[in-house]
């Protein structure tokens, strides 16, 4: 089967970086005088935040439909099993019947 890794690493270690420096920034601002580049900052926090969270939900989104598949995968193995053993029970009791 061929499975594309998630790599989770790989796709939000750039952004946690880019938002750990714009975070940083933010948090060393002297509200008495005008920064607009602190503000900037700012603005980059919060839309590197929204593209981590749409890689998130895109990697929630796929393990959602991984999730079902394998679920239903599960499910027919399950029932599978399910039949055989009824019908080797079916199999075994006139046999039972006939010893009684």
């Amino acid at each position: 089967m061929d499975r594309k890794p998630y790599d989770a690493y790989a796709r939000l270690e750039a952004p946690a970086a880019v938002l750990g420096y714009a975070l940083t920034q933010w948090e060393g601002r002297d509200d008495t005088k005008a920064q607009p580049e602190v503000r900037r900052a700012a603005n980059t926090a919060m839309d590197t935040i929204d593209a981590m969270m749409h890689e998130l939900y895109v990697m929630r989104s796929r393990l959602i439909g991984e999730i079902r598949s394998s679920d239903d995968e599960s499910m027919r193995r399950t029932e599978a099993l399910l039949a055989e053993c009824r019908a080797r029970r079916t199999a075994h009791e006139p046999a039972a019947a006939s010893l009684t």
